[in-house]
């Protein structure tokens, strides 16, 4: 049993079974937390909770690291918590318990943009009951659920200047991590080569041109999820002019 969850097995498929199955539980998962969090715990448990679950979304980057290299087999080009959602995974405990907004809302479009879309497109390469892929679905739907609880339990809100300085700190911190990349052959945040699979960077043609495309992607995605924040001034707005 042990080595069936320790060691890799990939037979993961996209849009079979498996991924239905853990794809509904990671949204039933989140909206029963935002449920209770909104209806059922005070403002102290609101912010110990959600802690708590975060901090275990970072002990399973954690646990990766000291698990491949117990059983021989921890890769450095693959195996550092260096993509975008174990980064944001590794700070979100400090995020939700200090309940820094500003942190928060650049990591919003992160998630929103970018991360989200690992649930309907995984790169994940092992199926049930690997480590890796039961470290996959929990951090995903932990950050998910934290960038909507910020908003939804914390009543932290968007602005136009937050995707900016979200905007800035995505490319600034790709210029810490392709270096890294360089050095180590490897291909954190998917700078140096897409990611294996059926996903989104499938749409913005061949590599490096992608990365131009990736960013054009951004500035439009990044203005959709600012909508919702926006929504009550462009209804006022048009109402004003008649629509």
């Amino acid at each position: 049993m042990l080595d069936a969850i320790l060691r890799d097995n990939g037979s993961f498929s996209n849009y079979s079974p498996e991924h239905l199955i853990c794809f509904m539980a990671c949204i039933c998962f989140i909206l029963v937390a935002l449920y209770l969090a909104k209806n059922h715990w005070n403002a102290d448990k609101q912010r110990k909770y959600i802690t708590i679950i975060c901090v275990f979304g970072a002990m399973t980057q954690i646990f990766k690291i000291w698990y491949r290299l117990y059983i021989v087999t921890f890769d450095p080009t693959v195996d550092l918590p260096l993509h975008l959602c174990n980064i944001i995974t590794l700070i979100m405990p400090f995020i939700m318990w200090y309940r820094w907004k500003l942190a928060w809302a650049v990591t919003y479009f992160w998630i929103i943009s970018a991360c989200a879309q690992s649930i309907f497109t995984p790169t994940l390469t092992d199926s049930m009951p690997n480590y890796e892929a039961i470290r996959y679905w929990a951090v995903h739907a932990i950050i998910i659920l934290a960038a909507f609880y910020g908003h939804s339990v914390y009543n932290f809100s968007l602005d136009f200047k937050d995707a900016i300085k979200s905007g800035i700190g995505l490319n600034l911190l790709a210029m810490v991590i392709y270096p890294i990349n360089m050095a180590l052959d490897s291909n954190y945040m998917y700078l140096n080569a897409k990611p294996p699979g059926r996903t989104f960077y499938d749409l913005l043609g061949p590599w490096p041109e992608y990365i131009i495309s990736l960013e054009i992607a951004l500035v439009i995605i990044f203005s959709i999820i600012l909508i919702p924040f926006y929504w009550d001034k462009l209804k006022a707005n048009m109402f004003l002019k008649g629509y």
